[in-house]
């Protein structure tokens, strides 16, 4: 991959090394899952797992017991999603979704809770999964119904849950639930509850446009010990906001990954297909689709990569700048990676080819993990109440 904007200030040595090692490794690992897209979580585990073995999660999360590296990088996530998604959406998904379900632990779960999880995610023997969304509470997420109520040392859960990446795969979920029926977001509790427990019944999976493994599933009298809440009592929407917070600039990287792809097999493409008795690249029209797609590409990275090196310089909540950089990032890939389509003409829209594959996955990203229009609400929101 064109790693030119690592001597941005943006990022400091470790950032340059990370990335150099990380690409020649996906380079030489990654290349034979590009066509398989995950849809039985197979493929998804096993990367998982040599993504542990290979360090790449190590440095990602605070670790209690560690002398170092203990706070999260976001430059280090965004440049492995953007390096993992160049080579493979599936790698991407592997990565970031188990990140994602790890994430509020990591952050607020007890120094109990940490050292009992966190090692089995780093070794890569642990997959988590992030379970926020419900069949009537997606981008309002304070409207959620599973209810939680205390049953002497444990907690019993009820309910459905959807739009859960390894869905029946997980060995570990981080289930939001509201406790004792208190109504809007002060009633949601963070719960780390084992895949293997009782009560977790896998409804379905979701044929989705790019085929990952979500689902949806249900918690029937689901025992948690009291131990298993992460946070506290009420905790739960803060700790879910925060850490989508902090997912969303990795999205952005993950979609300008994409992006880059596209744009390096349509370069290849203009250089080899003619029309009119010369390589299309040498006419206008495709020099001008050329050029936006890598203005676009500039702007994407730089706004990815100022969020996540505003939060590594400061480790405050910025609500805004994420918001920003998963908006325009997500956005302007979908509209490269739909003009690379067009470059490549009636070869485009064959289905398996990389940039019909990239078309799907992007899209998708406009609406996982808070769509655009609630980035938009965010980053107006922000505007006005600094007025």
């Amino acid at each position: 991959m064109d790693l030119d904007h690592l001597t941005w200030p943006f990022f400091d040595s470790d950032c340059v090394e990370l990335a150099h090692g990380s690409d020649r490794w996906a380079h030489a690992e990654l290349g034979e899952f590009e066509e398989n897209e995950g849809g039985d979580g197979a493929a998804a585990r096993q990367i998982f797992e040599r993504l542990a073995n290979a360090g790449w999660l190590r440095g990602s999360l605070p670790l209690p017991t560690a002398r170092h590296n203990n706070k999260i990088s976001l430059r280090h996530v965004s440049l492995m999603r953007e390096i993992s998604a160049f080579s493979s959406a599936i790698a991407d998904v592997a990565l970031s979704e188990p990140w994602l379900g790890i994430l509020p632990i990591a952050l607020y779960g007890s120094r109990e809770l940490q050292e009992e999880l966190l090692p089995g995610y780093l070794s890569g023997r642990l997959l988590p999964a992030f379970a926020l969304s419900e069949p009537g509470a997606g981008s309002d997420a304070s409207a959620i119904t599973t209810a939680a109520y205390r049953d002497g040392d444990d907690y019993i859960i009820n309910g459905r849950k959807t739009w859960t990446s390894n869905a029946g795969l997980a060995d570990l979920y981080v289930v939001f639930a509201r406790v004792e029926g208190k109504p809007g977001a002060d009633g949601i509790s963070a719960f780390a509850i084992d895949g293997g427990d009782g009560g977790i019944v896998l409804e379905q999976r979701l044929a989705v446009l790019p085929p990952h493994t979500v689902g949806t599933w249900t918690l029937k009298d689901c025992k948690v010990p009291s131990r298993r809440l992460i946070g506290g009592v009420g905790q739960g929407f803060k700790i879910a906001m925060r850490a989508l917070e902090l997912f969303r600039p990795t999205v952005g990287a993950a979609t300008l990954g994409f992006a880059r792809r596209a744009m390096a097999e349509t370069i290849e493409r203009s250089l080899e297909r003619t029309a009119f008795s010369k390589p299309i690249s040498e006419h206008q029209l495709i020099q001008g689709k050329l050029a936006d797609m890598a203005v676009g590409m500039d702007a994407a990275a730089l706004l990815v990569y100022r969020a996540a090196w505003q939060h590594d310089a400061t480790e405050q909540s910025i609500p805004c700048e994420p918001a920003i950089a998963k908006l325009y990032s997500t956005e302007v890939a979908f509209e490269i990676i739909d003009q690379a389509l067009q470059i490549f003409g009636g070869l485009g829209v064959v289905r398996g080819t990389t940039v019909e594959r990239l078309f799907r996955h992007s899209r998708a990203f406009r609406i996982f993990d808070g769509t655009s229009e609630i980035q938009q609400l965010i980053i107006a929101r922000s505007l006005l109440q600094n007025r």
